[in-house]
């Protein structure tokens, strides 16, 4: 008892430090380099890595299973699932316009790389906030798949609203809310891929290709990074991964998320380890009748008829 006192105490000062930590970092605005994006990379990398760091204790603490990794077999094929996901985040990288010379990366491949850790922090920490935590506590209250589908719409239009706080900073009205908006589409993919592995570390790798490809061009580099034949690919892909997903989520009868944290769904759409127990239910029920039926024809008229 002693041991998990300390524990919990020990858990509790880290998490004050970390969140000390961020508020020193966040509006400290220290000069490390001198340039000011390098200062910016370098701010919010940290920033958000503290950040991450306090929701996983907070995700240690409530216990919620979210890194799910075994069957390992089974793990893997659930993330090739989630290919298409990928490819949307990968799509965004304006790679027409760098190779017809539209736009360049005008910075060190370094920066480069430090940048995409910094938004590989990005990712962390809004994944574990938003996929990590908040989703599954929510989904957890969910009874039929219904409330699985309006989990998803719910925490991803939170998380698109979160991003209405780059108004704090300086940033304009008409971006921003096209941020939320592209942002809480995001998040619905983000979810639909931690539903499926039932792993978050899935939607962080995801979140933060995602930021990279997109941001890399416009934070260290010039010119022109969309054309139309950029545009319609986006369009294009966009539509049909979503399609992807809403049919993949109609059609698939388990998900990995929902096994982990131990979720049934009623009214006879179960998922998961309900499918199971339903099916060994059905299975036992036909056996114990066959069983019978055997039974009476070994016992013979007689006994039967008694």
């Amino acid at each position: 008892m002693a041991g998990k006192k300390l524990r919990v105490k020990w858990t509790t000062v880290a998490e004050i430090v970390l969140l000390a930590g961020c508020v020193v970092l966040e509006f400290g605005k220290f000069a490390f380099t001198g340039d000011s994006v390098h200062d910016l990379i370098l701010n919010t990398g940290l920033t958000r890595l503290l950040a991450g760091v306090f929701f996983l204790l907070l995700i240690k603490e409530s216990e919620l299973r979210v890194f799910s990794w075994r069957p390992a077999g089974e793990f893997w094929k659930s993330v090739l699932l989630t290919l298409p996901a990928l490819l949307v985040a990968v799509n965004n990288l304006p790679a027409i316009s760098l190779a017809t010379g539209s736009c360049r990366i005008t910075d060190t491949p370094l920066w480069v790389l430090i940048f995409f850790v910094q938004c590989m922090c990005v990712g962390f920490f809004e994944e574990l906030a938003f996929r990590g935590l908040l989703f599954p506590y929510f989904l957890k209250k969910c009874k039929t798949r219904l409330h699985v589908f309006l989990c998803i719409a719910g925490t991803s239009c939170l998380f698109g609203l979160y991003h209405l706080l780059n108004l704090l900073e300086g940033a304009g009205i008409g971006p921003v809310l096209q941020q939320v908006g592209y942002s809480a589409l995001v998040g619905a993919m983000c979810a639909a891929c931690m539903l499926i592995t039932g792993n978050v570390t899935v939607p962080v790798v995801l979140h933060g290709v995602y930021n990279f490809c997109g941001l890399v061009v416009p934070t260290l580099g010039d010119g022109t990074w969309w054309d139309v034949p950029t545009i319609v690919i986006t369009v294009v892909l966009a539509v049909a991964a979503t399609a992807y997903f809403a049919v993949l989520f109609v059609r698939k009868k388990s998900f990995r998320l929902l096994d982990a944290l131990g979720i049934t769904l009623g009214n006879g759409n179960t998922l998961g380890n309900g499918n199971a127990a339903a099916t060994g239910n059905e299975n036992g029920a036909e056996n114990e009748d066959i069983t019978d039926g055997e039974n009476d024809s070994e016992n013979g008229p007689e006994n039967a008829g008694k």
